[in-house]
């Protein structure tokens, strides 16, 4: 693992073009991507789930699997895509993980994307015998000066890699009380994140949601806060409850106060260039429902957007 330089500038951000409405890519559930298809105007990639991961510790790689490289870039060729990380681990004390980033490298030299994006969070520790220990799902980090300083060059070091913005997405996390300086919260510690890196955010409207449940706070309120300019993509969702407590599961519908707070924020988001539904492979939700999710995504859009151009910041393949 390794991390950028903390001297590095923070790059000006400049947003990306409207793209409109999208989905996650799941090469798995061919009816909800033919569903989606006439509807959506990008699709969203997980390039971790493109790949197969060989060896351990510093010999970790993660090697591209060209049937399903080369099946993404059939079944997307028609639009433009993002990137959406799952296992970079930004917020990791000893470093990033490098396989993860030559994994992106391989991705862009195959395909433009319009922006990347990654997790808020850390998922791999050191241990006392200088091991990798990974966490099996992304864990917060403090609203601290410390957690700022880590995060900030390496959130600027991504964007100047590959000349397209870099997002961060909120995480659903169910710790209480995580330490704070200045009295941060969640909100503040973003504002703070994306002024000093130069980085946008995929807001994540059902992790918000079910932090607000779970830990108690109006997530209304919360947003009023939020610096709007910043939010390029929002990710909506739907999930079930364990134990008393939402879960960040993307395994159905949205549920009606994240569709609320969508309505909200949308035509305040000056930047904002798309909205999108997420599931889980998985998970995934039959053809009809999937349909009527990105329906209703596509008229809160067309209100306040109109139609975007179906060829939108697209590069070549």
């Amino acid at each position: 693992m390794t991390s950028p330089t903390s001297g590095r500038a923070a790059a000006e951000f400049i947003p990306p073009p409207r793209l409109g409405v999208g989905i996650t890519y799941l090469a798995g559930a061919p009816a909800a991507m033919r569903a989606a298809h006439g509807l959506v105007d990008f699709f969203e990639l997980n390039p971790d789930l493109l790949a197969r991961e060989v060896g351990r510790g510093p010999e970790r790689r993660l090697i591209p699997q060209p049937e399903l490289v080369d099946q993404a870039m059939r079944d997307t060729g028609d639009r433009p895509i993002v990137i959406h990380g799952l296992g970079l681990s930004i917020g990791s004390a000893h470093g990033w993980d490098a396989a993860y980033l030559a994994l992106l490298d391989d991705l862009h030299a195959r395909r433009h994307f319009v922006w990347h994006s990654e997790h808020l969070g850390f998922l791999v520790v050191q241990g006392a015998d200088g091991q990798a220990l990974h966490a099996g799902i992304p864990l917060p980090l403090p609203f601290t000066e410390a957690s700022l300083a880590l995060l900030a060059p390496r959130a600027a070091a991504l964007a100047a890699r590959y000349g397209v913005p870099f997002l961060i997405e909120n995480l659903t996390y169910y710790l209480p009380d995580l330490p704070a300086d200045g009295g941060r919260d969640e909100v503040a510690f973003l504002n703070d994140l994306v002024a000093r890196s130069g980085c946008g955010l995929v807001f994540d409207l059902y992790n918000f949601h079910c932090n607000a449940q779970n830990l108690g706070f109006d997530a209304r309120a919360a947003l009023s806060r939020l610096r709007l300019d910043r939010v390029i993509q929002v990710h909506v969702a739907g999930g079930g409850a364990h134990d008393g407590f939402l879960m960040d599961v993307h395994s159905t519908v949205v549920p009606e106060p994240v569709w609320q707070l969508l309505e909200d924020l949308v035509p305040r988001a000056p930047h904002l260039a798309g909205i999108s539904f997420e599931m889980l492979e998985e998970a995934a939700l039959p053809a009809e429902l999937v349909r009527g999710q990105l329906e209703r995504l596509r008229a809160i859009w067309d209100r306040t957007h109109g139609r975007a151009r179906q060829d939108g910041g697209r590069g070549a393949a």
